[in-house]
């Protein structure tokens, strides 16, 4: 008795194990999209200091690190040219990743319930405005400039 019960609960076992390697692995193609970007992302409480140093509005990006949207956000927009440009020439950019310890008064100060979400702050927090999902680089980029 004890072995079919054992038997049956190793195969109970490999659908947990298969999403703990899924998140494993979409954690690290979501780390090596961000690195991609060439971009500097700073934790939130930086990119305000920076941000009020400099006079430059605040690029929120909030996100999961194994989100395949995010990741796409990344590796699609993020890393075209021309919206590298913008984010440098007039933000801070800052992530906010949804696992983190700052993500749950970030979503609660915001009104935040989704990622990938893309806001844009003032040097104190306040929130200027909210940044439409796009993949379309050049949209992003025109949007930046607004």
């Amino acid at each position: 008795m004890n072995r079919k019960w054992l038997r049956y609960g190793a195969y109970a076992l490999v659908p947990v194990a298969l999403y703990f390697v899924n998140v494993e692995v979409q954690t690290r193609r979501g780390i090596a999209a961000m690195a991609a970007t060439e971009l500097e992302f700073r934790p939130l409480a930086a990119a305000l200091v920076q941000a009020r140093a400099e006079g430059k509005p605040v690029l929120a990006d909030f996100s999961a690190i194994w989100c395949p949207t995010c990741r796409r956000l990344h590796t699609e927009v993020f890393s075209d040219p021309a919206v590298k440009a913008a984010i440098n020439a007039g933000y801070v950019l800052s992530s906010i990743d949804y696992e983190s310890a700052e993500a749950p008064a970030f979503m609660a100060q915001y009104e935040v319930s989704s990622f990938p979400s893309l806001l844009v702050l003032d040097g104190d927090g306040a929130l200027l405005r909210k940044l439409p999902i796009t993949f379309d680089p050049a949209a992003f980029a025109a949007a930046l400039k607004h």
